[in-house]
């Protein structure tokens, strides 16, 4: 907070790219300005962070993240705390910039609005295990495991004006990652747990050419259970 945004963004800068003077880092710093949105780069970039708004220093973020030409952007919430206007319009500003810098990005969310607004591919987790993959059709319109579909439940629902509506929350605790559980680390908050969940490690079972997850159930000798598709089981 006592660093101007100049100071921090040159020093990125010059610590990525050693041939440069301070100068040249600064019109750089002022072109990323330029290229998120941020009205008069040139006046701001002298300003403090605590001038600027909440989705102005979202804005600066992304900007000094991509001064140094990545090929990968790892964007870590990146829109908590944020309120809905502003939050859409980084949203805007990722999608927008992941065509103009020709960057992909890894984005790190628990909010499912984002993830539909913003994703190609989806990758679930839980309890730092890899539980579904797939293209952003795939998990949305066709969730194959009881981890994702327990998510889609607990997001509250718009209905109609006056109407209540129960939330499904998912029961129990996450796991211990200092004492995970044996098989599969969802398995006792599962309501279709089966013997095997508990006891041993869930390989990932191929669904299609795109789409995949680790769950029993879709083992081909698994009772069948709603709308859970049988899979082949992956090797290696």
């Amino acid at each position: 907070p006592v660093y101007t945004i100049e100071n921090q963004m040159v020093e990125v800068i010059r610590r990525h790219n050693k041939d440069m003077n301070k100068r040249e880092a600064i019109a750089k710093a002022v072109e990323m300005l330029t290229l998120v949105g941020i009205p008069e780069p040139e006046k701001r970039i002298k300003s403090y962070p605590h001038e600027f708004s909440g989705g102005m220093r979202q804005r600066v973020m992304i900007a000094t993240a991509l001064s140094c030409g990545p090929r990968l952007l790892i964007a870590d919430e990146p829109t908590t705390a944020l309120d809905v206007t502003i939050q859409a319009q980084i949203l805007d500003l990722m999608n927008d910039l992941k065509q103009r810098v020709n960057a992909s990005i890894i984005l790190i969310t628990h909010d499912l609005g984002v993830i539909a607004e913003i994703c190609d591919q989806i990758i679930v987790m839980y309890g730092g295990t890899v539980m579904e993959k797939g293209t952003a059709k795939d998990i949305f319109y066709s969730p194959q495991n009881p981890y994702t579909v327990g998510l889609y439940q607990s997001v509250p629902k718009a209905g109609k004006t006056g109407e209540k509506q129960r939330l499904i929350p998912i029961e129990g605790s996450p796991p211990d990652l200092m004492h995970p559980p044996k098989g599969c680390p969802f398995s006792p908050r599962c309501p279709h747990a089966m013997k095997v969940c508990l006891e041993k490690p869930v390989p990932m079972f191929k669904l299609s050419e795109t789409h995949s997850s680790a769950c029993w159930l879709l083992h081909k000798d698994a009772p069948a259970v709603g709308k859970y598709t049988k899979g082949v089981e992956s090797v290696g």
